[in-house]
């Protein structure tokens, strides 16, 4: 089950790094259902999660397409996408069950690293 979570989180940071390269990044409402997406199938969300995940997901992916658009210099944009990345997660984890939280950590993680040894190559 790892490995399918894995390669569905791989195919969705593919597909959105792909759309963003060729200038069409998909709207935050569609970044946003298709992260909820992922979740309920690979994080076997409840109904009542799914909803709150949704709403989460999309008031983050709106803030983000804010702060992309935004004056803000390269480092303070990366700050305050940290910060609020560190917010969204504060927000999960109120959400999500403390063995769905791990995981979704721990996906993360993964995506984060392969995204960093993608920079090296």
């Amino acid at each position: 089950m790892l490995k399918h979570l894995g390669i569905a989180a791989l195919l969705v940071c593919t597909f959105t790094f792909a759309k963003a390269q060729e200038g069409q990044m998909p709207s935050a409402e569609a970044r946003a259902s298709k992260m909820t997406e992922w979740m309920k199938t690979n994080l076997n969300l409840t109904a009542d999660q799914v909803s709150k995940v949704q709403d989460l997901n999309m008031k983050y992916a709106v803030k983000m397409d804010s702060l992309k658009n935004s004056s803000l210099d390269k480092q303070n944009r990366y700050d305050v996408m940290k910060s609020e990345g560190e917010a969204k997660d504060a927000e999960m984890k109120s959400i999500l069950t403390a063995d769905q939280y791990k995981t979704y950590q721990e996906k993360k993680q993964e995506m984060k690293m392969k995204y960093k040894d993608k920079d090296k190559s």
